[in-house]
Formats: structure tokens, C-alpha cells, sequence
């Protein structure tokens, strides 16, 4: 009989991690919390504490930060790790990890891009390895993504989407392994157009972000591409591209998803960008941003 599981450890707490932490912490999962910098720890545990402050004081009190991996995954019944995107580092931690864990423990990792099975599937617990990817801070944006490698078992999936859900976050699940998994795909395709339009010269990075904000993301942001474009003809997605199949295949010929970004490039965005936001001015901004997500969360549109 598989344990519930009410008490988890988030390995790595820079900005991912210690929204982790508040997702687990506020549906009531006692948080074990370790980086291999004690420091990153006491940066961390003031923001938790704020990003906490409307719940009661016992989310809080489920948090401990501990001095050891060791400690930390003692008890852990999920393991949510948001270290360094780098395949070396995951590598070594994840063995670590699958020494040390309760062998009933999942291990998950946050990684944004690298499949899971360059440095999960070769471990002896392969079986309860998987990517569990969030959005930036996944206590305020609820989209997971669940990806499997080959060595994954189905009862791994199975548990990790029923944590998910028990914790208020939205799982979806890939079939199989995809560098970038869904949405750094989607996000990245966009990014590349983005930068192929103004680096031609077509219009700045103020418009761009303004074609989003008063553009594509006012319908995105609660029925998505694919049911904007049902909506958007009388006869639905068969309407939509029967009207428009010619024209999206000569714009598709044209977009540049592989744009690259050169210094040139990035030091124009930077200019453009920096004198909204100055580089010492972010963490204001991340915090109004979190404010923004927090008073922008919607209803979901009815499914049926």
C-alpha cells in the first residue's frame, strides 16, 4: 500500500524552490528545505514568510530548513528539486538523492529543458524519477508539467498528478520526453519571432510586449490558442482554418523561431528594457509582478 504523502523536501530554494516551498506549505505538506548554500536558505526563508503572510501562521510553521541533504530528505515522501540548470549538477545530486530517499519517495525535478532521462534513467530508482516542470513562481502560476522517462513507472506519473491537483496546481502530462518540454517550446517559438521582428527593424521591444499584454495574451491568459481560434469563426476551428489555411502558411513560411540572439541584439533589448526597469529595481518588480498574477488569478472557462 502506497503511503499518502504529507511531507516533502525542496532541494534548492533560489526563486523556483521557495515558491515551491509556499505551494507545498499551504496545502498543509510539513517542507524540508536544503541547498548546498546555507546562504541561499536565509535569503529565502523572509520571502516564504512573505509570500505566506495571508495564510495562518501554521503554513509557516511547517517549514524547516535543514543542514544536510541527508536531514532534508529524511521523511520526504516527494522530492522537488530546483537546482542549477545544468546537466552535471543534476546529475551528481540525483544520485545522491536516490541513495538517500525513502525508497517510497518520488524525485522530481524542476528542470526547465533537459530530459530527465540524461540524468535520471541510468540510476537504480529510475522507476520513481520524473520532470516535474512548474511556471515561474508555481505559487502563483499553477501549470505543471509531468514528464516521464522510459524507466518512469505509470504509478509514478499516477501519484505525481494526484499530488499536483491535491496541492492546487494544474497538471498535464507529455507522452514522452521533448527537450523544452510544452511550454518552453510554445514560449521559446514566440521568443524566437519576437526577436527576428525587431532585430529586422519592424517595430521595438515596447511593442512587442504591448502586442501581448494588449493583444494575444487578453484571450490567452483564460481560453488559450486553440479555443481563441474555435471562437474566432462562426463554424469554429474548421471555420477558422478553412478561411485562413493559406494565409498562416505563407506568414509560417516566413517566421524565424531560430533567431539567434545576438550581443548586438541583447544589448538593444537590455537598453530598451533597463531604462524601464533598472537591473537594481527587479526584485521591486518580481514582487509587484507576484502582486499583478495574485489579482489577475481568474476562474477556469467551463469545459463542457
Amino acid at each position: 500500500m502506497t503511503t499518502p504523502i504529507d511531507s516533502v523536501a525542496v532541494i534548492g530554494v533560489g526563486n523556483v524552490g521557495r515558491s515551491w516551498a509556499v505551494v507545498f506549505a499551504r496545502a498543509g505538506l510539513r517542507v524540508r528545505l536544503w541547498d548546498a548554500d546555507p546562504a541561499a536558505i536565509a535569503r529565502a526563508q523572509p520571502l516564504i514568510g512573505e509570500a505566506l503572510a495571508e495564510m495562518p501562521t501554521a503554513a509557516l510553521a511547517r517549514i524547516t530548513a535543514h543542514a544536510s541533504l541527508a536531514e532534508a530528505l529524511a521523511g520526504a515522501l516527494w522530492v522537488q528539486e530546483s537546482v542549477a540548470e545544468r546537466l552535471e549538477v543534476k546529475q551528481a545530486l540525483f544520485a545522491e538523492m536516490d541513495a538517500l530517499a525513502d525508497p517510497q519517495a518520488i524525485l522530481a525535478s524542476s528542470t526547465s529543458a533537459i530530459p530527465g532521462s540524461q540524468f535520471m534513467a541510468a540510476l537504480p530508482g529510475a522507476a520513481r524519477c520524473l520532470v516535474a516542470h512548474p511556471v515561474n513562481p508555481p505559487h502563483l502560476i499553477p501549470l505543471v508539467e509531468l514528464c516521464g522517462t522510459p524507466a518512469t513507472a505509470a504509478d509514478t506519473l499516477a501519484r505525481a498528478d494526484a499530488l499536483m491537483a491535491a496541492v492546487g496546481q494544474s497538471p498535464v502530462q507529455l507522452a514522452h520526453e521533448v527537450e523544452g518540454f510544452l511550454l518552453n517550446r510554445l514560449q521559446w517559438a514566440l521568443m524566437g519571432e519576437a526577436l527576428h521582428l525587431v532585430g529586422e527593424g519592424l517595430c521595438s521591444p515596447a511593442d512587442i510586449d504591448r502586442v501581448m499584454t494588449d493583444g494575444l495574451a487578453r484571450r490567452w491568459s483564460f481560453i488559450g490558442p486553440f479555443m481563441v481560434a474555435h471562437l474566432n469563426a462562426s463554424a469554429g476551428v474548421r471555420g477558422y482554418y478553412a478561411g485562413l489555411a493559406e494565409a498562416i502558411g505563407r506568414v509560417q513560411a516566413s517566421l524565424r523561431t531560430d533567431y539567434p540572439p545576438s550581443p548586438a541584439l541583447v544589448d538593444r533589448l537590455a537598453e530598451a528594457l533597463e531604462a524601464q526597469v533598472p537591473v537594481d529595481e527587479i526584485a521591486a518588480r518580481q514582487a509587484w509582478r507576484d502582486k499583478m498574477l495574485l489579482a489577475r488569478r481568474a476562474p477556469k472557462a467551463p469545459t463542457r
